[in-house]
């Protein structure tokens, strides 16, 4: 895949699918600006990346500190920081953290961008049903600081367990997919592209937090396809950035071994089997 000296941006990068997308590209050549709280900001730190930056994406003023700690140009933005539903996050922070902290970063982020260049969200399976709640999702997608979004949080009834739409996981997944979808028209006509990666179960260390908080159906839904490594997913995810996937803009690819699909055809009435 053609991303050889591109100057890529790799949110989430000190761990799991963000640590595998680093690796990847910078076995293709590509020079990879790392962003992690994990961090600290080095312009020449050792192994993967070009050089790394601490970065919160819940927080307002880290977010508005990353514009003066990159280079005037950049290639590429692969939105892999998020976190996982569990009692060291609480809704608000979920909903902050995956959805409007990445929207803000990638707003502020566009006009760096290089022409021809991409961005890649990293959604969710659980993000799939974003047609079943639009009534909700219009509402959410009108806020605009990280500051107002506890009290919809109160307002909805947000929680941290489970998969329906009031839950906080899968509604900024819905959100994500919706405003990926949104920004496909506004990013053509600069040449640019942005898509979104959906994988379900993932081997890193938070897939027990998914599990405790999504119970026996997600319980169920491993048995049934297992679980990718964070190197399929970064496949995925690094094609999207790449020359190859040219004519590829607005879609929400699903990286599941074909659990969503399947799900929606037996939802449907449509199984073969």
């Amino acid at each position: 895949m053609d991303v050889k000296n591109k100057i890529i941006v790799v949110t989430g990068a000190a761990s799991g699918i963000g640590a595998a997308c680093s690796e990847y590209l910078n076995k293709l050549g590509a020079k990879v600006i790392g962003m992690d709280r994990a961090f600290e900001d080095s312009s020449n730190p050792s192994g993967t990346w070009l050089s790394t930056i601490q970065f919160d994406q819940g927080d307002h003023d880290s977010i508005k500190a990353v514009l003066s700690k990159l280079p005037n140009n950049i290639d590429g933005l692969l939105n892999v920081a998020g976190v996982a539903p569990s009692s060291r996050f609480s809704p608000t922070d979920v909903l902050r953290i995956n959805f409007y902290g990445l929207r803000k970063l990638t707003l502020s982020l566009l006009p760096i961008i290089s022409e021809g260049g991409a961005i890649v969200n990293m959604s969710s399976g659980t993000g799939a049903g974003w047609m079943s709640n639009l009534d909700m999702l219009r509402q959410w997608l009108k806020i605009e600081n990280l500051q107002d979004v506890e009290a919809m949080v109160e307002q909805d009834i947000i929680t941290n367990d489970g998969t329906g739409n009031t839950s906080a996981y899968p509604l900024s997944k819905q959100l994500l997919n919706v405003w990926t979808m949104q920004m496909a028209s506004i990013c053509r006509p600069k040449n640019l592209r942005i898509n979104a990666v959906a994988p379900a179960a993932v081997e890193t260390p938070i897939m027990n937090d998914f599990l405790d908080s999504f119970g026996a159906e997600a319980a169920a839904r491993l048995e049934s396809f297992g679980s990718a490594t964070p190197e399929s997913v970064a496949n995925a995810a690094v094609f999207l950035l790449s020359n190859q996937s040219n004519w590829i803009n607005g879609a929400l690819l699903p990286v599941d071994a074909g659990a969503v699909a399947t799900g929606t055809i037996k939802k449907l009435d449509l199984s073969l089997s």
